[in-house]
């Protein structure tokens, strides 16, 4: 299938490693030219180099820091100038819970903030300033990763209002920016494989607890994220927006990693 993505350029955010690189690396291959972001500039470009090594086009790296509302507005400004516009926006560059606790007793109310500053507020910034270029195009797609602890009760006191927040984001903005030809979506991921799960789950039996939540009996790769990902950000999904799809391998909704 052609997903007419051929030309398009795309911003992720938060691209250098995990669901945001799957995306860019996606996006990429099927013929979009990408900035990428994170706060480590280092990682940032060695991901850029080998990114634009393997799918032969053209990734931009610029280090931004989505809490700070100038680094926001110089990273679209920047991304807009060197790939000519802007057309689809990911956004994916939220912390990823689980370092902390969560619990009724335990969370800190300065986690709540940051995260809300960090997830809702970058997400919101994003897409405004990202707005004018797509307006201007008449066409633009944006994706929010949010996260299944939106719609899963108990101990995620930070991680469930956040992605929350995003899901009505993502359905106010869909109503705000559709006359303009602009779509909003967003992805409800379920227990990914990724650097970061790597790093918090690192036994054998934590691993295969994880496997057995969802109906598959694995993790979902990064990749399987991104494949709906880019059907979401193409010219193929005229008819989709202000929907949230889960990728989740048919996760039940008692734990959430």
């Amino acid at each position: 299938m052609d997903l007419k993505l051929s030309g398009k350029k795309a911003l992720i955010v938060g691209g250098s490693r995990g669901i945001g690189k799957a995306i860019a690396r996606q996006l990429a291959l099927e013929g979009v030219d990408c900035t990428i972001c994170s706060r480590n500039e280092s990682t940032l470009k060695i991901a850029a180099e080998d990114l634009a090594q393997e799918t032969k086009r053209n990734i931009y790296p610029i280090v931004a820091d989505i809490t700070d509302p100038n680094s926001i507005l110089n990273l679209v400004e920047k991304s807009a100038a060197v790939m000519g516009s802007i057309d689809i926006l990911i956004n994916s560059g939220a912390r990823v819970g689980g370092h902390e606790p969560e619990d009724f007793y335990s969370i800190k109310e300065e986690l709540i903030l940051k995260d809300f500053e960090e997830k809702y507020m970058g997400y919101f910034r994003c897409i405004r300033a990202v707005a004018p270029y797509m307006i201007e195009n008449k066409w633009g797609r944006i994706i929010n990763i949010s996260g299944l602890a939106a719609r899963i009760g108990g101990n995620y006191f930070s991680s469930g209002p956040r992605n929350a927040s995003v899901v009505h984001l993502t359905k106010s903005a869909s109503l705000e920016l559709g006359k303009h030809g602009i779509n909003v979506n967003a992805i409800y991921p379920g227990i990914v494989e990724t650097e970061s799960f790597r790093e918090r789950v690192n036994s054998k039996e934590a691993i295969h607890q994880a496997e057995s939540l969802n109906s598959l009996g694995r993790l979902i790769t990064p990749e399987e994220i991104a494949y709906v990902v880019t059907f979401l950000a193409s010219p193929l999904s005229a008819s989709i927006t202000g929907d949230v799809i889960p990728v989740t391998g048919g996760i039940g909704n008692t734990v959430y990693f």
